[in-house]
């Protein structure tokens, strides 16, 4: 730097210096009391901030590693607790929208944020401790909403050291003598350093499905789940819960014993049941060494009603997750974003207002995974993955909470599809087909039949139950040869070629061909004639 250049930058200083002590006169305060006054404190600036963002988890027997209900339990945390909070890591929360909002938002405020990390960087005065606000009061229980009306215990399970994931499905009895309707699902890990996750479903015999028998879940940064006022999840008398477990095992053997806590409704406060509907692609395949390898899923919802919650799932590779909303209208939204993964803290996202969705309403999930070395918790980048249960698989799954507007159960999949038949009906007179298996006997099972829309000109559709909800599939480049045609079809599930004809004018026989060159072989007759 050359001589003038140094002494305009002197002079630049002391006019900056001259000004900010002015300022400080002119306050009536100099700038060494004024840096006292507004100087943050423990017991009149933290502790607020901490009793009602942090204890929650930061006390013993909860998920946070140390306890942060006293000064003497905070100091000596302190620089890390500001690092975490500049950060944005703490408390723990990774959506991002423009669109909703969050009941259960952990987020800090800038001016919560700024209070703790000039705190620590004055050197965390503690200011009067008889003044600090007693931290929040729990319940004596070690459940934090309180002793359930029902607790379902699983069998110990021992986690060797080392070694691969371990999965195990645990039956928690339970066998009520009536109907119960659950409003909340507190799960508690007997041993967290070993648990990962926990679905707990309801099972009658040996019938399980996860997404109408889901009742609730626990992983890491999950609270007790708490269902909206007037909705819930039935327990059918006689069920018993299914716990599917996962065990991250540790250097060395684990013991766990976890419990399932029931929560009931009382007569009369259930008025619609709260669905957890799956988004969800398994057919992908990241290749090794990919980075910023896309997924996409998408959900028609045919009925209205409102979304209470969005939870986004993926594994170790999962770099971001995106909720879309695209409307009868043509609009598209973006609902929510988690743009930083983080496979850690599985959060249920909590709608507050709900949002409401129309019949028609399409709601798509797109994920981003990082299979290279880039991605330092990869578990193996020389190799391709796929869908599957193990943490070093993949998953892509949203889950959304949902409830119908006009009736107490969400209409299934086949209740849908019988009134999509009616509407194609009315809507494309002459050209509605309703398709079902070639074999008698597979004509009682409720999947082996599919409408399809057959025109002269322009592209048809075909509509198939597949992932447990209706899906719409284009029939394209349709050519006809008097009565006998040929067509593609492109589905969520994967394109395949249609051919066959018309007989009697009413009667159609139809042949898809696969990829793999295998057949299947289908019938049915024009519908309204």
């Amino acid at each position: 730097m050359t001589r003038s250049r140094t002494s305009a930058a002197v002079r630049v200083l002391a006019t900056f210096l001259v000004a900010l002590v002015v300022a400080f006169c002119a306050a009536g305060a100099t700038p060494g009391n004024a840096a006292a006054l507004d100087q943050p404190n423990y017991a009149s600036d933290v502790a607020p901030i901490l009793n009602r963002q942090c204890v929650t988890c930061h006390r013993p027997g909860q998920i946070g590693p140390m306890s942060l209900r006293t000064y003497d339990e905070v100091r000596p945390w302190a620089k890390s607790i500001a690092k975490n909070v500049a950060d944005g890591l703490m408390p723990p929360w990774h959506a991002e929208s423009a669109l909703l909002k969050f009941a259960n938002d952990r987020r800090l405020s800038s001016a919560d944020r700024e209070t703790i990390v000039r705190w620590v960087a004055a050197g965390a005065p503690a200011g009067n401790l008889a003044e600090a606000p007693a931290p929040p009061v729990f319940p004596s229980s070690e459940w934090r909403l309180g002793e359930p009306d029902f607790v379902a215990t699983l069998d110990e399970v021992v986690v060797p050291a080392g070694g691969p994931d371990v999965f195990r499905n645990l039956v928690g009895k339970v066998a009520l003598p009536d109907d119960k309707w659950v409003t909340a699902v507190e799960i508690l890990p007997g041993n967290s350093t070993v648990v990962h996750h926990v679905i707990a479903i309801a099972v009658k015999g040996f019938d399980v499905d996860p997404q109408e028998g889901w009742l609730g879940a626990w992983a890491a940064g999950t609270d007790p789940m708490v269902f909206p006022k007037g909705t819930g999840r039935l327990l059918p008398k006689g069920s018993n819960v299914i716990a599917d477990m996962h065990f991250h095992p540790t250097d060395s053997e684990q013991k766990d014993t976890t419990r399932v806590g029931l929560h009931f409704a009382k007569e009369g406060e259930i008025d619609r049941a709260l669905a957890n509907i799956w988004i969800m692609n398994e057919g992908f395949e990241i290749p090794a060494g990919a980075k910023g390898h896309e997924v996409r899923a998408s959900r028609t919802f045919w009925e209205d009603g409102k979304i209470l919650s969005l939870i986004p799932h993926m594994h170790f590779r999962g770099t971001d997750f995106t909720f879309l909303a695209h409307y009868l209208d043509g609009r598209t939204e973006t609902l929510m974003t988690v743009p930083r993964w983080d496979f850690n803290w599985q959060t249920v996202y909590e709608l507050s207002p709900p949002l409401e969705v129309r019949g028609g309403t399409r709601i798509e999930v797109i994920a981003h995974f990082d299979n290279s070395t880039d991605n330092p918790v990869n578990p193996d980048p020389t190799k391709a993955v796929r869908f599957g249960n193990e943490s070093f698989n993949e998953m892509m799954i949203g889950f959304v909470d949902f409830v119908a507007k006009d009736n107490l159960w969400p209409q299934t999949p086949h209740q849908i599809r019988t009134r999509k038949l009616a509407e194609l009906a009315k809507q494309f007179p002459g050209q509605v087909y309703a398709l079902s298996g070639k074999k008698p006997e597979d004509r009682s099972q409720p999947d082996s039949w599919a409408p399809l829309v057959l025109p002269r000109q322009g592209d048809g559709q075909y509509w198939i139950i597949w992932n447990n909800q209706l899906e719409a599939s284009r029939v394209h480049d349709v050519v006809w040869d008097g009565d006998r045609y040929q067509a593609k079809v492109e589905s969520p599930y994967g394109d395949f070629g249609l051919h066959g004809e018309i007989t009697d004018g009413k009667k159609i026989t139809a042949v898809l061909v696969y990829p793999n060159g295998r057949e299947s072989a289908w019938d049915g007759e024009l519908v309204g004639w």
